[in-house]
């Protein structure tokens, strides 16, 4: 269903989505500018070093705006996130190159709510992230406006 406004009921378990990102150091930095977050962990080699990562680390929600990314992609713009529980099992470095999948685990038809699975897994093949998130039907959230 990439890029069509999917219906709840032209979304079924199983289907999913994936691209394939690098990370430059222009994306860090636009994020940071974006976000506010300017922590010294993802902006600042020298600091980095000094830590137990030894290099920057990329935002951890810059990959979690990847998971968005992927939803949209897999179910076009018809749903909304309501919910995101991530576990970030790795750190991303500039210069990786992340694999973003999410999938369909659950369907929800009372509430039209999508429940979704996510991972981002590095070059390596390593998951980085992982996560479980709920995504609304707009044609269920305006019904439920009216109610």
């Amino acid at each position: 269903m990439s890029g069509a406004w999917a219906t709840f009921d032209d979304l079924k378990v199983g289907d999913r989505y994936s691209f394939r990102r690098s990370i430059s150091a222009d994306d860090v930095a636009l994020f940071s500018r974006l976000s506010g977050d300017a922590n010294p962990l993802h902006m600042d080699e020298s600091f980095a070093t000094c830590t137990p990562f030894g290099q920057r680390v990329v935002h951890g929600m810059f990959s979690a705006a990847l998971i968005s990314a992927a939803h949209t992609q897999l179910t076009g713009p018809g749903f909304v996130y309501v919910g995101q529980n991530l576990s970030f099992r790795g750190a991303v470095h500039i210069g990786d190159t992340l694999c973003i999948e999410v999938w369909i685990a659950e369907k929800k038809a009372v509430k039209q709510v999508l429940v979704c699975e996510s991972s981002v897994l590095n070059q390596d093949g390593v998951c980085v992230v992982e996560g479980r998130s709920a995504l609304k039907s707009l044609g269920a959230v305006f019904v439920d406006a009216r109610n």
